[in-house]
């Protein structure tokens, strides 16, 4: 799990590949099924609060927490107020 992806950890190479850094709290977990991997106790409060699973301000979290994490910095890429998608009020209206 990186633990902590926010814009700042996400580079462009000039040839359009998407590189992730700043893994300092980045924690290795084993597991056979990643789809189905439980929550397992962890550090509270890792990562940027901006972009931080809610789940992930307790101990019991998973690699889903960075799934969140990509889809608010995926939100902020296309235009959606990331306030609106935290809060449940995202209008998707307007999406083609």
């Amino acid at each position: 799990m990186h633990r902590n992806l926010k814009p700042d950890n996400v580079l462009i190479t000039r040839y359009g590949r998407i590189k992730l850094c700043g893994f300092s709290s980045a924690k290795e977990v084993d597991s056979i099924d990643w789809y189905r991997m439980p929550p397992v106790k962890h550090t509270a409060d890792v990562g940027d609060p901006s972009y931080q699973a809610p789940e992930a301000m307790g101990n019991e979290y998973n690699h889903l927490i960075d799934i969140y994490s990509l889809s608010l910095i995926g939100a902020q890429i296309f235009g959606f107020d990331t306030n609106d998608i935290i809060d449940g009020n995202a209008n998707l209206d307007n999406v083609i």
